[in-house]
């Protein structure tokens, strides 16, 4: 039996991270697969990246991660970018620029953050009156032809699912960790809203039937998430953080 969780979208988010951690082990996970985008945001960058590197899982990197790796100048990056780049050293963008964009394992699973080809692309949603809605399956197959495992893993939207495609394709994206909402104005102005601050993960486990897939949601101290969100004058973040909705002024949190 193999019980392997999955962890995407944590964004620097402590409070979430460590009542994530502290679930984990009580659930006997024997592996930890993170999906990136480890620190970004106006929360705890510095904090979150010396507590992961403390950890045996494994990564890929997200879009924001490789972001801080590649962009040496803090006033070409987005606001959520420039703070943790601010705050991050050396050691810490080193360990970043480590992590491997995809990574297949044990011709089983296939980690990504966005899509195989491209970590800035939902994969299993569709851009559509200002939301993300579930894809069709036919807006899926382009997006994931390469892939020749049963197992495809994958962040970015922050938005829980699995999805299983006709040829037996599994994808499953975890949910994010530590922002359950956020603006968007990379294409045209959206909003991704999971509806509650919970943090979300989801654990797998390799039954005699096939892979069974719980997602879960953990409940945390968000106000303290929040309240650094407003200290660092972030009130997308705040919003977000809070409800798990965005309500007010359009503003874009991944500028």
């Amino acid at each position: 039996m193999t019980k392997i969780a999955i962890l995407a979208d944590l964004h620097g988010n402590m409070p979430a991270i460590e009542k994530v951690l502290a679930d984990l082990k009580t659930r006997q996970i024997e592996r930890v697969f993170c999906l990136g985008d480890l620190a970004s945001g106006p929360l705890w960058p510095r904090e979150t990246i010396e507590l992961l590197m403390q950890q045996d899982w494994t990564y890929v990197r997200g879009n924001h991660d490789r972001k801080l790796v590649e962009e040496h100048a803090p006033e070409k990056l987005g606001e959520s970018d420039a703070y943790a780049y601010k705050r991050l050293n050396m050691q810490h963008l080193d360990c970043l620029a480590t992590l491997p964009s995809t990574l297949e394992i044990e011709d089983t699973f296939f980690l990504c953050h966005g899509s195989p080809a491209k970590d800035t692309t939902y994969l299993l949603e569709t851009i559509e009156n200002g939301r993300v809605r579930l894809s069709t399956p036919e807006e899926i197959k382009p997006k994931v032809i390469s892939i020749r495992v049963p197992l495809l893993l994958c962040g970015h939207s922050h938005t829980p699912r699995v999805v299983t495609l006709e040829n037996g394709l599994t994808i499953i994206n975890p949910g994010s960790v530590g922002l359950p909402a956020y603006e968007d104005a990379s294409d045209g102005y959206f909003v991704v809203e999971c509806g509650s601050p919970h943090a979300r993960y989801a654990v797998i486990e390799n039954k005699e039937d096939g892979w069974k897939t719980e997602s879960v949601l953990i409940p945390y101290d968000h106000e303290l998430a929040a309240s650094q969100a407003h200290k660092n004058n972030r009130p997308d973040y705040e919003i977000g953080l809070r409800t798990g909705y965005m309500r007010g002024e359009k503003i874009p949190i991944f500028g």
